[in-house]
């Protein structure tokens, strides 16, 4: 096979097949770090084969392994005749591999420039209105309608709303609290950055579609297992249930009721803490690097 038709095929199966198959799934709700590589993976992968397929498109009259074939053209590109010897078809390639690549890289610059001013300016208004306590780790806001929600960022806060209060038992706002806080252990607000920069540029693919919403959901079930980790699954599942209460969170932040609330309390039905799927992980890591290195040494 060759390394243009095996691109193409890896391409079409992560952007197009697999978001498609695995959306819906309920596959990895018990293991959700392992949907989260599994995602991850498939969104890394499908970009970088699709890179890799228009610059084999581009490189292909060089006649070599991809990764020695553009270590040759950026050398001709110094030499200031990246070019010669290419006709019409290996040009378009080349240009499309360069936009793809742009509009990754811009995309990515872009939403994290817009996340990090949302953030800036939630923490200041957050420093003028709501109390902060010196032992605890919530910001409490004062305001009648229920919300809870995290703010990722220079260390994060756990903002609570007194209506929140108001409607939830001291039970249910630890596990809020504690849901909250696992969001902050588990580093999420990292992966919001990437998953707001391609959707809206390219929302006709199904990866750019699904990818979002679904790694959301499994980063909310992370945060669901941290919580009953540290407290009680009966407070948790009852916070979640009265979750269609509270009011939505504020853009780039993580809220209560994000999610699929419906199937995060299924699972949470469950008598054990979900263990990790190392199994999925390696499958998925290690699959994701041999595609990636036969992609760029294949001849």
């Amino acid at each position: 096979m060759s390394t243009i038709a095996l691109a193409l095929g890896v391409s079409v199966l992560c952007l197009v097949v697999l978001p498609e198959a695995l959306h819906a799934s309920t596959r990895f709700d018990t293991n959700p770090r392992a949907g989260l590589v599994v995602w991850v993976s498939l969104c890394m992968v499908g970009w970088l084969s699709t890179v890799i397929l228009f610059l084999e498109i581009g490189l292909r009259q060089l006649h070599g392994a991809l990764l020695p074939t553009t270590v040759l053209f950026l050398e001709r590109l110094g030499d200031g005749h990246p070019l010669r010897g290419l006709g019409l078809t290996e040009v378009v390639g080349l240009s499309v591999a360069f936009d793809i690549t742009v509009l990754l890289v811009g995309g990515l610059l872009l939403a994290t420039w817009k996340i990090w001013q949302l953030r800036h300016q939630q923490r200041a208004l957050l420093d003028l209105v709501a109390e902060h306590s010196g032992d605890s780790d919530v910001s409490l806001l004062e305001h009648p309608q229920p919300l809870a929600y995290y703010l990722p960022g220079n260390g994060g806060r756990v903002v609570v709303s007194t209506g929140a209060l108001r409607v939830l038992t001291p039970g249910e706002f630890g596990a809020v609290v504690s849901h909250e806080l696992g969001h902050r252990h588990g580093r999420h607000g990292a992966l919001l950055i990437p998953l707001q920069a391609l959707s809206p540029f390219v929302a006709f693919l199904p990866l750019a579609r699904r990818a979002p919403g679904t790694i959301r959901t499994y980063l909310e079930m992370t945060a669901d297992d941290f919580a009953r980790e540290h407290g009680s699954s009966d407070a948790l599942r009852s916070a979640l249930e009265k979750s269609a209460f509270f009011h939505r969170p504020p853009l780039g932040t993580f809220g209560m009721h994000d999610g699929v609330v419906e199937r995060r309390l299924r699972r949470l039905s469950l008598s054990t803490v979900p263990v990790l799927d190392q199994a999925a992980i390696v499958l998925a890591v290690g699959g994701s690097c041999s595609l990636l290195w036969t992609l760029l040494m294949s001849r």
